[in-house]
């Protein structure tokens, strides 16, 4: 989706994604979620795709020693642990102690 900015954004991020990048009367080719939400709050006006739009890689957008994004997500693995007889013992019959 192809929008123009006619306001600037007077929030800097939503749900992670930052809008101060945004500058002022220029175009910018956006997915549909973030372009449905310029246009609904009327940041943003479409604009035909004709034409070729200025594009700037998303790494270009750093941010410059903010910390406001979160860093990058790690999943840590524990082992399992039962609280109580051990997954084996459950698995085996009852025996008497006294014989077999």
């Amino acid at each position: 989706m192809r929008i123009r900015i006619v306001r600037k954004p007077p929030v800097a991020c939503i749900d992670g994604v930052r809008l101060d990048q945004f500058e002022l009367h220029f175009q910018y080719e956006v997915g549909n979620l973030i372009g449905a939400v310029m246009l609904a709050e009327k940041w943003a006006e479409p604009v035909p795709s004709d034409a070729p739009a200025l594009l700037v890689p998303l790494d270009d957008f750093s941010s410059d020693g903010d910390n406001s994004q979160p860093p990058n997500p790690i999943r840590e693995s524990y082992a399992p642990s039962i609280d109580g007889p051990s997954a084996l013992a459950l698995d085996r019959r009852r025996r008497s102690r006294n014989g077999p």
